[in-house]
């Protein structure tokens, strides 16, 4: 019995848990080979592009860019074979925009 009471428990927290973890998602992008594709939020085309520009050399295959709202400021979780070049430039690209211009720009194109 409270094994299926554990289960039943699991299955309607998991729905919280992930709003919550997303609650404060501004993008999700996926890297496939060498294209980007948004899979979640927004983003500006801008700082797309820019994004793009730093992810092809070297070039980066497969992977995800996952930008978030953490103390008013924009923060990136790569989960991709990213030189520590790579990381620091995106990090220099991300500095210039606040969280706000991410949240309101329109769909890219």
């Amino acid at each position: 019995m409270s094994l299926v009471i554990a289960l039943l428990l699991l299955l309607f927290t998991t729905p919280l848990v992930l709003a919550l973890v997303r609650a404060n998602e501004l993008f999700y992008l996926q890297l496939r080979a060498d294209r980007i594709r948004i899979a979640r939020g927004r983003i500006p085309q801008r700082l797309l592009d820019d994004i793009a520009d730093v992810l092809r050399s070297p070039p980066v295959h497969a992977g995800t860019l996952r930008g978030v709202s953490e103390d008013g400021r924009v923060r990136l979780y790569a989960e991709a074979e990213l030189t520590d070049g790579q990381r620091q430039q995106l990090r220099n690209i991300l500095g210039g925009w606040q969280v706000a211009q991410i949240r309101n720009a329109p769909r890219p194109r």
